[in-house]
């Protein structure tokens, strides 16, 4: 039991790191430093680590992916985490995690009660060095830590938040809620797909903020309802954690006061960016063919 005066204490990224399974790794807090109550570990793990499947009998574990895409299993269970993404491991669950895709991961792993942290300690080289497993797992039963062995299987490997197999799905997804959301004239699901960055450029007018979003779509929709719009893409092209897409749209658009309908329709580009919650959503949209 740490009975020792709480003193105030930080580092900082600029202290050398250690190696905890080859992984470049910073001790961020230990129960020396937190009176007992946890441990703070940072890792940067390459893509295609994989942590063994293993149980904490004495500290509950919990993980917070400050970059890059992960997969976590606890008793069977996988989650895929991107950027922002918060998973919780409780003591006497097996539990595991592995980096997806193509680019690495930087994570912070926190275990209370503090303990944890010493056997990261005790198992670390000054230098990157594959782990000795057979050393690991006497190590680890040092700490009341059972290594089962490799992650269990399932039936479909999850895939990376950050694929493009599933950026080009998530843009699709969002491609239809705004085909839906115009086509309903429903003003709440026509600003959902814009992040809080989001810039609109309309033909002939200003760029729109995400602010003034609202005013605009306000006006189009009390002047017009607008019947079969459609966005047809030619081309999605991902950029890390953005994409850029570009095609033609087309509508019927009905005027409110009772003037002929018209048909519309023109060339659009637009970008879309993985927000820290792994969603997916537009930042910038330009297009041409709306009516004076």
């Amino acid at each position: 039991m740490i009975t020792q005066t709480v003193q105030p204490y930080a580092n900082t990224r600029n202290q050398p790191p250690l190696y905890f399974m080859g992984l470049p790794t910073h001790l961020r807090a230990a129960a020396q430093t937190t009176n007992g109550g946890f441990g703070l570990v940072e890792s940067v793990m390459p893509p295609g680590f994989a942590a063994p499947y293993h149980t904490h009998q004495l500290e509950d574990e919990a993980f917070y992916v400050v970059e890059g895409d992960m997969a976590f299993v606890c008793d069977g269970q996988w989650t895929i985490a991107g950027p922002g993404s918060f998973v919780f491991g409780p003591r006497g669950l097996a539990h595991g995690f592995k980096v997806l895709g193509d680019s690495p991961a930087r994570m912070l792993l926190l275990c209370s009660p503090g303990g944890f942290e010493q056997f990261v300690v005790e198992l670390s080289e000054p230098a990157p060095a594959p782990p000795d497993m057979a050393k690991l797992v006497a190590v680890a039963a040092k700490y009341s830590i059972e290594v089962h062995g490799p992650l269990p299987e399932h039936v479909e490997e999850p895939k990376s938040a950050g694929s493009s197999a599933s950026f080009e799905a998530a843009v699709a997804q969002i491609r239809a809620r705004h085909v839906a959301a115009v086509n309903a004239g429903d003003l709440e699901a026509a600003l959902d797909i814009f992040d809080a960055d989001a810039a609109v450029m309309p033909p002939g007018q200003p760029v729109l903020s995400r602010a003034s979003l609202r005013d605009w779509y306000t006006q189009v929709f009390a002047s017009v309802r607008l019947e079969g719009f459609d966005l047809r893409p030619n081309a999605v092209e991902p950029y890390g954690r953005a994409a850029i897409e570009h095609g033609t749209w087309s509508a019927t658009l009905h005027p409110r006061d009772g003037s002929p309908s018209q048909q519309a329709g023109g060339t659009y580009l637009t970008a879309y960016a993985r927000q820290a919650d792994g969603s997916v959503r537009v930042t910038r949209d330009m297009f041409h063919g709306m009516p004076g």
